[in-house]
Parts: structure tokens; C-alpha cells; sequence
């Protein structure tokens, strides 16, 4: 587990397809991706993908999925991954969601980051951090940006947006291990 100020980062396991159920199909929740009627996956489905990470027991995973808990009393209420792992060429993407509305806003999302890139920097060996956000996810680009992300781009007509029926495009920002290593120790509200 990667313990964080507030929160516990935890693998996913069996029985978090209730949470996973609920938020991946909320359409207001999932909106800011473009999913204004979630992703439409059956508990089964999310259950039956949850299990296939569990039986894979190699170490170093491609893609792995974990679980943002409150430390106080092991609540749930997001997620972030890694995906796309790219050993040779030391790079991984990475992708964060405070699912829990109520929860959103109080500092979890910064607690949560800080923590896993410090995690992917340190246990996968990686050189650089990729992601992209949807253009006009505005809150998503600032939080990336105060730790350190740095935006490299903008991927054009990237993602059809199901919320005006077109193309959107989507911002690409990366981070550089070196970036972090001389930012990490000045980013003080998270010590």
C-alpha cells in the first residue's frame, strides 16, 4: 500500500466493482471525460476485469489499478492507475479520479498525486510521466501543473465527447523525473 498523508492507496480487489460499478456509470460524474452516460459497464464486467488483475501475479504490470481510501476508516472514494508501462523506454501514463463528489475539493486529489508519481518515479524506474485531460477540464490541468506536470501540447480532435456529439480535442502533459527530484521537497502543503 502507498500511504499518503490522508489516504491509503491500495491495489484493487474483489468487491471494489461496487464502488467502480457506481461511479464508472454515474453520467454526471464522468462527464469531464466525456462520458455523459458513464461508461455503461455491468458490475459483472468491471468484476470479471478486477479478477484478471488479481490472477496476474507478475510484479510488473503493464497496466495496474488501485483504490484511493480515506485512512480514516479505509473508505473509498476514488481511483488512480498506470497504464501503458514502457520499460525500455521508461514511461508510463497515468490517470487519477476522486469519485466520491463530496470528497472532491479537500485536498485528496494532490495528497493522492504527490504520493503515486512519487511511487511510479521510484518503484517502476520510469524517466517520465504521461497523461492527457480533456481541453476544457480546467481544474484537472491546474492540480497536474502544481506538481510539476508541464503541458507538451494539444492532441487534436483526440477523444469524441459524447456531451456535444464531436471530436474533442485533449491537452498532453508529461513530467520528467529530474523535473520532479528538484520539485518534490519544495511542494510544502503536502509534507
Amino acid at each position: 500500500m502507498i500511504n499518503c498523508k490522508n489516504l491509503i492507496i491500495r491495489p484493487v480487489e474483489l468487491g471494489d466493482e461496487e464502488y467502480l460499478y457506481k461511479w464508472w456509470n454515474d453520467g454526471e460524474l464522468m462527464e469531464h471525460a466525456t462520458h455523459v452516460f458513464g461508461t455503461l459497464q455491468s458490475r459483472e464486467s468491471i468484476r470479471n476485469n478486477i479478477f484478471k488483475e488479481i490472477e496476474n501475479t507478475v510484479m510488473f504490470s503493464t497496466d495496474k489499478r488501485f483504490i484511493i481510501c480515506k485512512k480514516d476508516g479505509f473508505i473509498p472514494i476514488g481511483e488512480i492507475n498506470y497504464s501503458n508501462w514502457d520499460s525500455r523506454n521508461q514511461k508510463a501514463e497515468l490517470g487519477i479520479k476522486i469519485c466520491n463528489i463530496k470528497e472532491q475539493g479537500k485536498g485528496y486529489g494532490v495528497d493522492a498525486l504527490y504520493h503515486f508519481v512519487d511511487f511510479m518515479f521510484r518503484f517502476l524506474n520510469l524517466n517520465k510521466i504521461e497523461l492527457t485531460t480533456m481541453i476544457d477540464n480546467k481544474r484537472a490541468q491546474q492540480l497536474y501543473e502544481k506538481l510539476g506536470f508541464k503541458k507538451i501540447g494539444i492532441i487534436r480532435e483526440a477523444y469524441f465527447d459524447s456531451r456535444s456529439g464531436r471530436f474533442s480535442d485533449v491537452v498532453y502533459m508529461d513530467l520528467l523525473k529530474k523535473d520532479w527530484d528538484a520539485l518534490k521537497d519544495k511542494i510544502d502543503q503536502l509534507k
